[in-house]
């Protein structure tokens, strides 16, 4: 099935074919529910927010895919079979955990963005009436 010479171009090229394929995923994910939050942080300016969130993708994809790529020839080599699915088991394990750090990251930006959520029934600071001020 498969010989030692071609068991590790199959295997960079399903590593490079899922990396990016879980990075648009993800990215595409980003920029169609952040969008929403950037054009609050834009009061309503939709031009701005979709500029901002075009930039914002392209940055995306430029560092996970360059990531990816500058890893394809880390992390040993394959002579199997069961040595190529763990190879490819751990960089695309590796590829979800900084699309996962990166994809908190945004979230992080866009709540700093907006600051802590007011809700509705909830008193300000200045509206909360402590026990002492009632006696």
């Amino acid at each position: 099935m498969f010989d030692a010479i071609t068991i590790m171009p199959a295997t960079h090229l399903c590593y490079v074919t899922i990396g990016i394929a879980l990075t648009v995923w993800v990215g595409r994910t980003l920029r169609v529910h952040g969008r929403v939050f950037l054009a609050k942080g834009c009061k309503g300016n939709d031009e701005l927010a979709h500029s901002l969130s075009h930039l914002l993708s392209v940055g995306f994809y430029l560092l996970h895919i360059g990531c990816i790529l500058l890893t394809l020839k880390m992390g040993g080599y394959a002579i199997d079979l069961v040595e190529a699915i763990e190879l490819l088991s751990t960089k695309t394990g590796m590829v979800l955990v900084v699309l996962a750090i990166s994809h908190f990251a945004h979230i992080a930006l866009y709540a700093r963005l907006h600051g802590k959520p007011r809700y509705a029934n909830t008193p300000s600071n200045f509206e909360r009436v402590t026990n002492a001020e009632i006696v």
